[in-house]
C-alpha cells in the first residue's frame, strides 16, 4: 500500500515535470504578437467566410438558371402539347357537325317521304 502512494506520487511529480516544461516550450508571446496572429487568423477566417459566401452565391446562381432553362423547356413543351390539342378538337368539332349534318338530311329526307 506504501509502494501505491509512492508510484502516484512519482506520477505526479513526472506529470507535474512535463506540464512544467510544455508551458516553458509554449510561453505566451508578447502583447504585439499576440494581436498580430488574432489579427491574422481572424482576416483568415473572414477570407474563408468570404469565399463560402461566394461559392454558395455562384452554386445559386447556376441552380437558377438550370431552373429557368427547364422552365423554358417545359413551358415549350405545354405549348406544343396545347397546340396538338387544339387541332384534336378541331377535328372533333368538324367531324361532329358533319355526322350531325348528315343526320339533319337524312331525317329530312324520311320526313318528307
Amino acid at each position: 500500500m506504501n509502494n501505491n502512494r509512492s508510484n502516484g506520487f512519482y506520477t505526479f511529480l513526472l506529470g507535474g515535470i512535463i506540464g512544467a516544461a510544455i508551458a516553458l516550450l509554449f510561453a505566451p508571446r508578447s502583447g504585439e504578437e499576440t494581436r498580430k496572429i488574432l489579427s491574422d487568423e481572424g482576416e483568415e477566417m473572414v477570407n474563408k467566410a468570404k469565399n463560402s459566401m461566394k461559392e454558395a452565391q455562384e452554386k445559386a446562381n447556376i441552380t437558377l438558371q438550370q431552373a429557368q432553362s427547364r422552365i423554358e423547356t417545359l413551358n415549350a413543351q405545354a405549348k406544343e402539347r396545347l397546340g396538338k390539342l387544339q387541332e384534336i378538337a378541331k377535328g372533333t368539332v368538324n367531324e361532329g357537325k358533319e355526322s350531325l349534318e348528315k343526320g339533319i338530311k337524312k331525317s329530312k329526307e324520311v320526313v318528307a317521304g
